[in-house]
This record gives structure tokens, sequence and C-alpha cells, in this order.
């Protein structure tokens, strides 16, 4: 099993910069289409998260690669198990199993940049199991800190979420810091995979598998 090595640039960006699109990605989307916010049932059409963006297209036009991104989707059923249709080519797989992120406009109280790092870090400390299964191998992750300096995520939806924390929001744009536990994965060959995600916190539980079609969108 071949996973990312650190140093490496995939599509113009390091693994670093591919996390911070990653939750642009997530905070840009509505609830109805947002794979993080989906409680009860499964429905597989949401854990796309209106997926390829307009940025991943044009990584993939420009490099020949880009990167499809995989959430961790905390409030779905215990156990779920959800087939996720992946287009034909170069695409490498970025899943968090454990990822957080915090703003100062989500929590008001959050008055300084000092009191956001401290918020995030005690998130992601909280978690206690980890781990991660691609095709029967358990696979690596790599802990990404993004907590320097505040990093800005526009185009926020302040009207449109019901059960995300930025419904309240008077402007859509958030200056966050965010940290967490990823997987990287090279692209595949086509046809039928398995990735199964488990992590557990305090605060949380995430045990969901994903059977990747990397055979094109559904029809």
């Amino acid at each position: 099993m071949h996973v990312f090595r650190e140093g490496k640039v995939t599509a113009g960006l390091t693994l670093s910069d591919w996390t911070k699109k990653f939750w642009e990605w997530l905070f840009q989307l509505s609830d109805e289409e947002n794979p993080v916010t989906v409680v009860g049932p499964s429905r597989p059409w949401r854990y796309g998260g209106r997926q390829p963006t307009q940025f991943q297209k044009e990584s993939m036009k420009k490099y020949g690669e880009s990167v499809w991104f995989i959430a961790p989707a905390p409030y779905s059923e215990p156990n779920s198990v959800i087939q996720l249709h992946i287009p034909l080519g170069n695409w490498w797989l970025l899943v968090g199993p454990a990822i957080a992120c915090s703003s100062q406009e989500i929590y008001p109280s959050l008055d300084s940049i000092d009191k956001v790092r401290k918020h995030v870090n005690e998130d992601i400390g909280k978690t206690n199991e980890l781990w991660t299964i691609f095709d029967g191998f358990s696979i690596p992750w790599y802990y990404i800190d993004n907590t320097d300096e505040f990093i800005e995520i526009k185009n926020v939806p302040t009207k449109e979420s019901k059960n995300m924390a930025h419904q309240n929001l008077e402007e859509g744009t958030i200056q966050t810091l965010q940290c967490g536990y990823w997987n990287f994965i090279e692209p595949v060959v086509p046809g039928e995979h398995l990735l199964t995600i488990h992590s557990r916190s305090s605060i949380y539980r995430v045990d969901i598998t994903y059977q990747l079609s990397v055979i094109g969108p559904m029809k």
C-alpha cells in the first residue's frame, strides 16, 4: 500500500495546502450538500459534496492529477456503509478521519488567536482511537497543524445551514485555524475499493465504510 510521502507536491500544492482546500470545500457547502451535516439515514449522493469543484477540475486539467475529498461524516448512523462514486483519472484521495477547525466568527467568545488555537488543539487532543483501513490494509495518517495564522474562507453560506454553527454569521467570510489527522492515498486503479474510517474522542465517534466505485459519476 503506497501513501503520500511528506514533502511531495501534488497538483501544485503540498498536503498542508490541500487540507486548507478541504476545509474551504466543506464550509462552502449547504446542509443539503454537506457530508458532515448528514444526520440519520445515509444519503449516498450527499457524501460526494458537489465534487469535483472548479478548483479540482482546473488542477486536473493543468497537472493531470488532482485530489478528491472524503469527509469523516461524524453524524451519520453508526457503522454506515456508503457507496461513493469517483470519476476516472489520477485522483489522490484525501481522507480526514479526525480533524478540527475553529473560528472567532463561529465562536465569538474566542476573541484572540491564542484562544482559537487552544480550542482547536483541545478538540483534536481528545482523539483517543484512530485507524483507517483501505482495501484490507491499515494506512498511516499525517498530522497537519495549520494554527500559526488565520486561514480565510470566503463564500460561507449564512442562511442555508441549520446544523452548522455558521448559520448566524453576518458575513460569509470566516478566519479559521485548522489541525488534524489525515490520510493521503495515491490514485487507485479503476474498480471497486473499500475504505473504513474509525475515530473516537470524548465529543464524537466516526464509524463509516465507503464503498468506492472508481468508474465515473453516477448516472
